[in-house]
This record gives C-alpha cells, structure tokens and sequence, in this order.
C-alpha cells in the first residue's frame, strides 16, 4: 500500500513539474531586411522598447499564429513583441549585409535626369518668387497712388466747399446791399415827391 501511495505521488509530481521541466527556448535571430521595432504590446497604445537589427539574437516565449507576432526575451533581459517573419532560424551567414538597400545603386544617366529635373524646378521656384515679389512691388506702388489721389480729393473737396462758403457770403451781402437799398429808396421817394409838389405849389 506504501508502495502505491509512493508510486502515485510520484505520477502527480511528474504531471506538475513537466512543463517547468521542458526543453528551454531556442535562440533566434532577426532575419536580413529593415530593423524590428521590439513593441511592449499588440495595441496601438504600447511604445516601442528597442529597435532590433538583422543578426540580433533572442529566445521566443510564445508565438500567436493567428496574428503572426511572436512574444521574445533578448539576452539583456527585454521582453516583448516582434512579427513572426522577422525570425530566423539561423544566424545571418558572414559577408551578408544586415540590412538589405531599399533601392539599388542610380546610374550616371539617372543622376543626370534627376539632376535636370532639380534645376529645371529650382527655376520654376524662382520664377515663381520673382513673379510674387512683382505683384507685392505693383502692390505697393497701386496702394501709395490711392492714397495719394484720397488726399487730393480731400484738398479738392475742401476747396469746393471753401470756395461755396465764400459764393454764399458775397450773395449774402449782394443780397442784404439790395435789400437795403430798396428799403432807403422806399423811405426817400415819398419824401422828395412831397417837396417837389410843395416847390411847384409856391409859385
């Protein structure tokens, strides 16, 4: 009975400790290509920790094949998150470049294109500029000719009415001269008939 009690613990700590007691997770590398940003997490809210270039090794924790992310630790002790293809089985061999050029070497003709094609806009762009200091030039110019033809209508306008302020006055004073010289001609005439016809009766 002994025996067996023995037997079936053994079978239990067996069945506990066997995922502890597995196989210990293989190195990987960072395949060639572009650098890996090693993310803290699968949101768009988590930071990126570290960026990992080509022939970088590490261990993978845990790999999600649906999303095609794998979940490492590298040997400084960083977890987190990097897309499965970017994991290699092997080390990068020697003389293989760890990060692949994106565009290949441009050719002499190529350059000389590229080249024309720069000054040709360099000379749109200061065609441009020149065309807009111009108008910024005929700008100001326009603006100082208006100003200049408000103030001379404003000294014209002044003049105007001065010079109605002064018709009004002279008509004013023709006016009050006319006026009383009727009125004295009316206070006179009776007067010097009265005389002539009292001269004409003494004699």
């Amino acid at each position: 009975m002994t025996h067996l009690l023995l037997a079936s613990a053994f079978l239990v700590f067996c069945l506990v400790t066997a995922p502890s007691m597995g196989a210990e997770p293989q190195t990987r590398w960072i395949a060639a290509g572009e650098p890996i940003e090693l993310m803290s997490g699968l949101s768009a809210r988590d930071k990126s920790l570290a960026s990992l270039t080509p022939g970088t090794p590490f261990k993978v924790l845990k790999v999600n094949q649906r999303i095609g992310y794998a979940r490492i630790v590298l040997d400084s002790g960083e977890i987190g998150w990097i897309p499965s293809k970017a994991i290699s089985a092997a080390p990068l061999p020697p003389g293989l470049p760890l990060i692949a050029d994106p565009q290949p070497p441009k050719s002499p003709e190529q350059l000389h294109e590229e080249v024309s094609r720069l000054q040709t806009e360099l000379i749109a762009v200061r065609q441009a500029a020149s065309d807009i200091l111009r108008i910024q030039t005929e700008r100001d110019q326009l603006q100082s000719s208006v100003i200049a033809l408000k103030r001379e209508l404003e000294s014209t306008t002044r003049e105007k009415n001065a010079l109605n302020e002064d018709q009004k006055q002279s008509w004013f004073m023709i006016g009050s001269g006319v006026l009383v010289t009727g009125i004295i001609l009316g206070v006179l005439l009776p007067r010097l008939r009265v005389r002539r016809r009292n001269h004409w009766g003494s004699y």
